[in-house]
Protein backbone atom coordinates (compact mmCIF):
# COMPACT_ATOMS: atom_id res chain seq x y z
CA UNK A 1 0.00 0.00 0.00
CA UNK A 2 1.32 3.42 -0.99
CA UNK A 3 0.26 6.61 0.81
CA UNK A 4 0.75 10.01 -0.78
CA UNK A 5 0.21 13.44 0.76
CA UNK A 6 -2.23 15.77 -0.99
CA UNK A 7 -0.91 18.05 -3.67
CA UNK A 8 -2.32 21.33 -4.86
CA UNK A 9 -3.92 19.45 -7.77
CA UNK A 10 -6.12 17.31 -5.56
CA UNK A 11 -9.57 18.86 -5.29
CA UNK A 12 -10.55 17.40 -1.94
CA UNK A 13 -7.10 17.57 -0.33
CA UNK A 14 -7.50 14.05 1.01
CA UNK A 15 -4.91 11.37 1.32
CA UNK A 16 -4.89 9.18 -1.72
CA UNK A 17 -4.50 5.61 -0.75
CA UNK A 18 -3.58 3.37 -3.64
CA UNK A 19 -3.81 -0.31 -3.00
CA UNK A 20 -1.28 -2.13 -5.09
CA UNK A 21 -2.76 -4.89 -7.14
CA UNK A 22 -6.40 -3.60 -7.03
CA UNK A 23 -6.05 -1.03 -9.81
CA UNK A 24 -4.06 -1.41 -12.97
CA UNK A 25 -0.99 0.83 -12.92
CA UNK A 26 -2.36 3.16 -15.63
CA UNK A 27 -5.67 3.66 -13.80
CA UNK A 28 -3.94 4.09 -10.48
CA UNK A 29 -1.80 6.91 -11.85
CA UNK A 30 -4.91 8.68 -13.28
CA UNK A 31 -7.01 8.40 -10.09
CA UNK A 32 -6.33 11.99 -8.91
CA UNK A 33 -7.28 13.35 -12.36
CA UNK A 34 -10.51 11.36 -12.45
CA UNK A 35 -11.46 12.53 -8.98
CA UNK A 36 -10.74 16.14 -9.94
CA UNK A 37 -12.89 15.88 -13.09
CA UNK A 38 -15.74 14.32 -11.13
CA UNK A 39 -15.52 17.04 -8.50
CA UNK A 40 -15.58 19.73 -11.19
CA UNK A 41 -18.57 18.10 -12.89
CA UNK A 42 -20.43 17.89 -9.56
CA UNK A 43 -19.58 21.51 -8.78
CA UNK A 44 -20.82 22.53 -12.22
CA UNK A 45 -24.13 20.71 -11.68
CA UNK A 46 -24.56 22.34 -8.27
CA UNK A 47 -23.78 25.79 -9.71
CA UNK A 48 -26.23 25.22 -12.56
CA UNK A 49 -28.94 24.14 -10.10
CA UNK A 50 -28.35 27.15 -7.87
CA UNK A 51 -28.40 29.42 -10.91
CA UNK A 52 -31.75 27.99 -12.01
CA UNK A 53 -33.21 28.43 -8.52
CA UNK A 54 -31.94 32.02 -8.38
CA UNK A 55 -33.32 32.80 -11.85
CA UNK A 56 -36.71 31.31 -10.94
CA UNK A 57 -36.82 33.28 -7.69
CA UNK A 58 -35.88 36.49 -9.50
CA UNK A 59 -38.55 35.82 -12.14
CA UNK A 60 -41.18 35.26 -9.43
CA UNK A 61 -40.05 38.44 -7.68
CA UNK A 62 -40.44 40.47 -10.89
CA UNK A 63 -43.87 39.06 -11.72
CA UNK A 64 -45.35 39.25 -8.20
CA UNK A 65 -48.56 41.31 -8.61
CA UNK A 66 -48.78 44.49 -6.59
CA UNK A 67 -51.63 46.22 -4.72
CA UNK A 68 -53.07 47.85 -7.88
CA UNK A 69 -53.40 44.47 -9.59
CA UNK A 70 -55.03 43.09 -6.43
CA UNK A 71 -57.59 45.92 -6.46
CA UNK A 72 -58.52 45.07 -10.04
CA UNK A 73 -58.75 41.34 -9.28
CA UNK A 74 -60.77 41.90 -6.10
CA UNK A 75 -63.13 44.31 -7.88
CA UNK A 76 -63.88 41.75 -10.59
CA UNK A 77 -64.30 38.96 -8.05
CA UNK A 78 -66.54 41.01 -5.73
CA UNK A 79 -68.64 42.19 -8.65
CA UNK A 80 -69.30 38.59 -9.71
CA UNK A 81 -70.20 37.54 -6.14
CA UNK A 82 -72.47 40.54 -5.54
CA UNK A 83 -74.30 40.14 -8.84
CA UNK A 84 -75.02 36.54 -7.87
CA UNK A 85 -75.92 37.33 -4.23
CA UNK A 86 -77.79 40.63 -4.55
CA UNK A 87 -79.31 40.62 -7.99
CA UNK A 88 -81.02 37.25 -7.81
CA UNK A 89 -84.75 36.86 -7.34
CA UNK A 90 -85.89 38.05 -3.87
CA UNK A 91 -82.34 38.83 -2.75
CA UNK A 92 -82.87 42.51 -1.97
CA UNK A 93 -85.57 43.96 0.28
CA UNK A 94 -88.70 45.13 -1.53
CA UNK A 95 -87.93 48.83 -0.92
CA UNK A 96 -84.58 48.57 -2.65
CA UNK A 97 -85.96 46.56 -5.56
CA UNK A 98 -88.48 49.35 -6.23
CA UNK A 99 -85.66 51.93 -6.51
CA UNK A 100 -83.06 49.85 -8.38
CA UNK A 101 -84.24 48.87 -11.83
CA UNK A 102 -81.08 47.15 -13.17
CA UNK A 103 -79.18 45.66 -10.26
CA UNK A 104 -76.58 43.88 -12.42
CA UNK A 105 -75.39 46.95 -14.30
CA UNK A 106 -75.40 49.01 -11.10
CA UNK A 107 -73.15 46.49 -9.31
CA UNK A 108 -70.88 46.09 -12.37
CA UNK A 109 -70.42 49.85 -12.60
CA UNK A 110 -68.99 49.82 -9.08
CA UNK A 111 -66.21 47.33 -9.79
CA UNK A 112 -63.39 49.83 -9.16
CA UNK A 113 -64.95 51.06 -5.93
CA UNK A 114 -65.46 47.49 -4.75
CA UNK A 115 -61.83 46.70 -5.55
CA UNK A 116 -60.68 49.72 -3.56
CA UNK A 117 -62.92 48.69 -0.65
CA UNK A 118 -61.44 45.16 -0.73
CA UNK A 119 -57.94 46.60 -0.79
CA UNK A 120 -58.68 48.80 2.23
CA UNK A 121 -60.14 45.83 4.11
CA UNK A 122 -57.18 43.52 3.32
CA UNK A 123 -53.98 42.77 5.14
CA UNK A 124 -51.09 42.29 2.75
CA UNK A 125 -48.08 40.09 3.59
CA UNK A 126 -45.40 40.41 0.93
CA UNK A 127 -42.75 37.68 0.84
CA UNK A 128 -40.99 38.98 -2.29
CA UNK A 129 -41.74 36.04 -4.57
CA UNK A 130 -45.37 35.75 -3.43
CA UNK A 131 -47.92 37.80 -1.51
CA UNK A 132 -50.82 36.77 0.72
CA UNK A 133 -53.93 38.96 1.05
CA UNK A 134 -56.38 38.33 3.90
CA UNK A 135 -59.62 40.18 3.25
CA UNK A 136 -62.53 40.64 5.67
CA UNK A 137 -65.65 42.29 4.17
CA UNK A 138 -69.30 42.67 5.08
CA UNK A 139 -71.25 42.50 8.29
CA UNK A 140 -72.63 46.05 7.91
CA UNK A 141 -76.29 46.72 8.66
CA UNK A 142 -78.41 48.71 6.18
CA UNK A 143 -82.02 49.83 6.07
CA UNK A 144 -83.61 48.81 9.32
CA UNK A 145 -81.96 45.52 10.13
CA UNK A 146 -80.85 44.23 6.71
CA UNK A 147 -77.28 43.00 7.27
CA UNK A 148 -74.78 41.99 4.63
CA UNK A 149 -73.11 38.61 5.09
CA UNK A 150 -69.46 38.65 6.18
CA UNK A 151 -66.87 37.26 3.76
CA UNK A 152 -63.31 36.26 4.63
CA UNK A 153 -60.88 35.27 1.91
CA UNK A 154 -57.22 34.34 1.70
CA UNK A 155 -55.68 35.06 -1.69
CA UNK A 156 -52.24 34.09 -2.98
CA UNK A 157 -50.54 36.36 -5.52
CA UNK A 158 -47.57 34.96 -7.44
CA UNK A 159 -46.21 34.79 -10.98
CA UNK A 160 -48.61 37.47 -12.23
CA UNK A 161 -51.70 35.57 -11.08
CA UNK A 162 -54.11 35.43 -8.15
CA UNK A 163 -55.45 32.28 -6.54
CA UNK A 164 -58.18 32.34 -3.89
CA UNK A 165 -57.08 29.77 -1.31
CA UNK A 166 -60.02 29.96 1.10
CA UNK A 167 -63.37 31.72 1.25
CA UNK A 168 -65.62 31.74 4.32
CA UNK A 169 -69.10 33.22 4.39
CA UNK A 170 -70.94 33.97 7.63
CA UNK A 171 -74.64 34.53 7.23
CA UNK A 172 -75.81 37.37 9.43
CA UNK A 173 -78.55 36.36 11.87
CA UNK A 174 -80.60 39.51 11.29
CA UNK A 175 -80.84 39.34 7.49
CA UNK A 176 -84.30 39.95 6.21
CA UNK A 177 -84.99 39.47 2.49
Amino acid sequence: MTVRTPSRHDSCHCLLVRFSGLLPPAAASRAPQLRTRAARAAASRVALGLGLVAATGFGLFLTNPGPAAFEEFAGERLTAVLVEELCGENSLPMMIRLVIRDCRSLVRSQSRTLGRLASLQSRRRDFGILTLYRTDLGGQTFLSGWTLPRYRTLTLAAAGRFLVLTTDREESPGRQP
